[in-house]
């Protein structure tokens, strides 16, 4: 189940085996910053797999925190930095870390436990 963050947000479990499974997801709404060069920009969409509804109410109500610190990882990068595989998923890595860190959740399947771009532009 999407749960779209910034609009409305609907914690019901999720129905099914398999969406079970795989837990709730909370769609945040687009970023678009610049990066450190200043001569280019990212436009980004996440949306993070969450443990439960909970978990992503909770979110919800820190979004004014998790923007901010996301704002600041995605903007701290070069184009160089994030037009590699690699980089992508080291600035996933971060945004979980950071994620979880304002959730104050010490175990990573408590919390946030994927990242997914369904948007990523440097232009």
């Amino acid at each position: 189940m999407v749960i779209p963050l910034g609009a409305q947000a609907n914690a019901a479990s999720a129905s099914g085996s398999a969406s079970a499974a795989a837990g709730s997801t909370a769609k945040l709404e687009p970023f678009v910053v610049n990066l450190s060069s200043f001569d280019r920009y990212l436009q980004a969409t996440v949306t993070l797999q969450v443990a439960s509804g909970e978990i992503a109410e909770k979110i919800k109500v820190l979004m004014p925190m998790i923007r901010h610190g996301l704002i600041i990882i995605l903007s701290s990068k070069e184009a160089s930095q994030l037009q590699t595989s690699e980089g992508k998923h080291e600035v996933m890595d971060e945004i979980k870390e950071k994620v979880n860190q304002v959730l104050e959740i010490k175990k990573e399947h408590d919390g946030v436990s994927e990242i997914f771009f369904e948007n990523f532009i440097i232009q």
